[in-house]
């Protein structure tokens, strides 16, 4: 699991409460510091809670599926988020996000960073707004599933403990860039086939990937497509130059990105220079999602199937 993903609570679940499925690895460690002053708000608030327990990403999700409660609040970032999202998706269950993470790009997307503890508490109880995942992967996919470049940074993020918040991902960037090498892809979009040599590979489901980097303006997790961002064969000065622009989505107009939207994708690894296969690693939303299959290809499309966000404004 990545820096999201180590669980802490306990377990059975009564109908009529909430489950709570907190991260004690989330934000370097520092997540669950509010974890009391939560459980006391939702005393207060007369809803009953019980604390899922895991150690796993297995765990994790084991964990909510043993939950008979309707409603399930998870205090953590990205990756905690993307572990329950795979339990409750296409179901009536609710689920609220108390944002910990290092990240918090699906948070930040359905709007539900602004505020204070208490504001952030009330937001997870409130009336849920459906929204639209991505789906054909392993586990659905809430913000992005990604390839080449960003997986690397991704992983050695999540495993650094310092310093904490989002500049980690730029420190990550800049450790990662020499080994940097482009590999080539087999991009379907909506049954058009194109073979292209790229960097970085971003399918996208809303804007924000890499604790608040703009990869694909205007996503939108309700219109039923997915965003994509390649980054084509450039150098590791031009890909370091466009990650630089990618905090405003000025990228967007740098010559060797381009953008795409289609309901359906496929991504097959055709050649992977670096002989390491590491080009065909895969992640979404900060989590493993295995690797593309030799000689196989990777289907996602822009699913209706749908999660019940608590207070989400998508």
């Amino acid at each position: 699991m990545g820096d999201d993903a180590s669980m802490t609570g306990a377990t059975g679940t009564n109908s009529g409460t909430v489950a709570l499925l907190a991260n004690p690895e989330a934000h370097s460690g520092t997540a669950t510091r509010n974890l009391d002053n939560v459980l006391a708000m939702l005393r207060e608030r007369d809803t009953g809670v019980d604390l899922l327990t895991a150690g796993s990403a297995v765990e994790s999700i084991r964990a909510v599926v043993g939950s008979t409660a309707e409603r399930v609040l998870v205090m953590g970032g990205d990756g905690t988020v993307h572990l329950a999202a795979s339990v409750l998706a296409g179901t009536d269950r609710v689920l609220g996000i108390l944002p910990s993470g290092t990240g918090d790009d699906a948070a930040r997307a359905l709007g539900l960073l602004e505020g204070d503890l208490a504001r952030t508490v009330d937001r997870a109880l409130s009336e849920p707004v459906s929204v639209n995942l991505i789906t054909g992967a392993d586990r659905p996919v809430v913000t992005s599933l990604i390839a080449g470049f960003p997986v690397a940074v991704n992983s050695r993020a999540n495993a650094m403990r310092f310093p904490r918040g989002a500049s980690r991902y730029t420190i990550a960037t800049l450790l990662e860039i020499p080994r940097m090498v482009p590999a080539t892809y087999r991009l379907t979009l909506d049954g058009d086939a194109t073979d292209l040599t790229a960097a970085v590979i971003v399918v996208a489901n809303t804007p924000w990937f890499g604790g608040g980097m703009e990869i694909c303006p205007g996503a939108d997790p309700t219109d039923g497509l997915i965003d994509i961002c390649v980054v084509g064969d450039v150098s590791r000065i031009e890909l370091l130059q466009s990650f630089r622009m990618v905090d405003t989505g000025a990228h967007v107009n740098h010559p060797g990105v381009s953008m795409f939207r289609a309901a359906e994708v496929s991504l097959e690894l055709l050649d992977d220079p670096s002989g390491t296969g590491a080009a065909g690693d895969l992640r979404a939303d900060g989590e493993a999602m295995g690797s593309l299959p030799p000689g196989g290809h990777t289907t996602v499309r822009a699913d209706q199937t749908s999660l019940l966000v608590a207070g989400a404004s998508a």
